[in-house]
């Protein structure tokens, strides 16, 4: 993209501030269509306004105005390819009568971009003439982006005064209007000072504000919603960094027996214990097979008695 073609594209933006919205429609005179009958017209309005599916127009003034230069008998085959060129155009109305006497293109151009004489360009027209003259007159007409052809080239001329002055007045007005506004995303800490000083500043009109309540009981309850702002609470530690408990099993859940205060419990829990007889090999080398057996004692306590057979 050239430097060129960078400061069109710029300066149709700040039209757009203006209200123009693409497709643009585009105004052409007479004198255009003749001097660019070797050019790609629609091609050079495309890549200078950096825009597709543009909307040329003519006006039945400027058709008439070549239908008059192919008349006599020294016709130029030019003006009749120019003709039909023209034809490929959208036609738009201007209203003026074909009948009265021919009225001429500057005023009919002049009648269409500003039909009221108030210097606005009503329907945001892209006018291309290379009448200067008319150029000149359409500058004070805002907004109007204004075209001509120099040697092949299609040149954008830059934004007026009149609609720079437009331009500033529209930001302005947007701006007070309460349109452009600063982004109200906030952090929480932010949040939590600022209703640490209105709580301050709240306490210390405490004795300002009395007056407004005496007014009646509704106007003091209004006040205090509006200024009462959301509170947060206490901050907490954050639960994806905090340890997950883990889950007790049913072992681990059912209540453990109390243990045995009392001597008889802790004899009674031996008495239960049971003991392997011993092999009998080692009673037979004694002269007799031994055995030994487990008799509860009367006392509650189990004692090993050897008997001889």
């Amino acid at each position: 993209m050239g430097k060129r073609t960078k400061q069109y594209k710029k300066l149709m933006r700040s039209f757009e501030l203006l209200g123009f919205r693409q497709p643009y429609q585009l105004l052409i005179t007479s004198d255009v269509v003749l001097d660019t009958l070797k050019l790609d017209l629609v091609g050079l309005f495309e890549k200078t306004l950096s825009s597709k599916g543009l909307k040329p127009m003519i006006t039945q003034c400027c058709i008439r105005a070549l239908y008059a230069k192919n008349m006599g008998p020294n016709r130029d085959p030019a003006v009749a390819g120019a003709i039909e060129r023209a034809k490929t155009f959208e036609r738009r109305r201007c209203g003026h009568l074909m009948d009265a006497d021919p009225l001429a293109e500057r005023d009919c151009m002049l009648s269409v971009v500003d039909p009221k004489g108030k210097g606005e360009n009503k329907f945001r027209y892209v006018v291309v003439t290379q009448d200067e003259e008319l150029r000149n007159r359409l500058r004070s007409v805002v907004p109007t982006p204004l075209m001509y052809v120099r040697r092949s080239v299609m040149i954008l001329e830059p934004m007026s005064s009149h609609s720079a002055q437009a331009r500033e007045r529209e930001e302005r007005a947007k701006f007070m209007d309460g349109i452009i506004r600063r982004p109200q995303k906030r952090k929480r800490e932010e949040n939590d000072s600022e209703e640490e000083h209105s709580g301050s500043e709240d306490e210390g009109e405490g004795e300002e504000e009395r007056p407004d309540q005496s007014k009646g009981p509704k106007a003091g309850d209004d006040q205090l919603k509006k200024k009462k702002k959301k509170q947060y609470g206490p901050k907490g530690a954050n639960p994806l960094a905090v340890k997950k408990t883990k889950k007790q099993t049913e072992a681990e859940q059912r209540p453990r027996k109390p243990a045995a205060v009392s001597g008889e419990g802790s004899a009674e829990t031996k008495a239960k214990r049971k003991r392997r007889k011993k092999a009998s090999g080692a009673g037979a080398e004694g002269g007799g097979g031994g055995e030994t057996e487990s008799i509860p004692a009367a006392g509650g306590a189990g004692e090993a008695v050897t008997a001889e057979e």
